[in-house]
């Protein structure tokens, strides 16, 4: 596991954009679209309905990753930590950490399972977290609507996604605010 001074580090190098300030002004009127991911287990899951009754905390990864992503999923298994100590994953509307891939030949299921295992990271529904892999069209149209620069592995930006389908308002926040904060953002009422 990589620890949250390494993702303190890689702010502090540059490698991260914009440092820990949040960027509250999501894309407004955003949905989730209608596209069918593959996660770590090889079930389908139609993306959409993931977000219709719970609020989720979509990221962008790639299991090859060797600069953001790291500290990136360190921090998000930091906020599940938070999450599990605010007994918010107990329910199944509890919040959902979704991390959706940038590389869909590389990110297969076995990949996304190899990459979970090299953290300590036990991923499932019932554990609040998916990694969601899938054909290029589909990828392409999830990162278009989160506005990821062009899509792939070379565009990759340390930002957080988080809303609900329902409401259709986002928040985008650097990936490495405070688990505290990410918690709170995660659990407040839905507008």
């Amino acid at each position: 596991m990589i620890p949250r001074r390494l993702c303190l580090l890689a702010t502090a190098a540059g490698l991260l954009p914009g440092g820990l300030q949040a960027q509250e002004n999501g894309p407004r009127g955003m949905r989730l679209p209608p596209v069918a991911l593959v996660d770590q287990s090889g079930r389908r899951w139609p993306l959409a309905e993931l977000g219709r009754r719970r609020t989720v905390l979509v990221s962008f990864f790639f299991t090859g990753c060797t600069s953001i992503c790291p500290p990136q999923t360190a921090a998000l298994d930091e906020l599940r930590g938070e999450l599990a100590r605010r007994s918010a994953l107990d329910t199944e509307a509890g919040p959902l950490l979704l991390s959706i891939s940038l590389d869909p030949t590389g990110d297969t299921p076995e990949a996304m399972r190899g990459y979970a295992e090299r953290f300590g990271i036990a991923l499932g529904l019932e554990r609040g977290w998916l990694m969601l892999g899938g054909e290029p069209a589909a990828l392409a149209r999830v990162w278009s609507a989160f506005e990821v620069p062009g899509g792939g592995p070379d565009s990759h930006l340390a930002f957080f996604w988080i809303g609900r389908t329902s409401s259709r308002v986002w928040r985008r926040v650097s990936a490495f605010e405070p688990p505290e904060r990410l918690a709170a953002l995660l659990l407040e009422p839905s507008q």
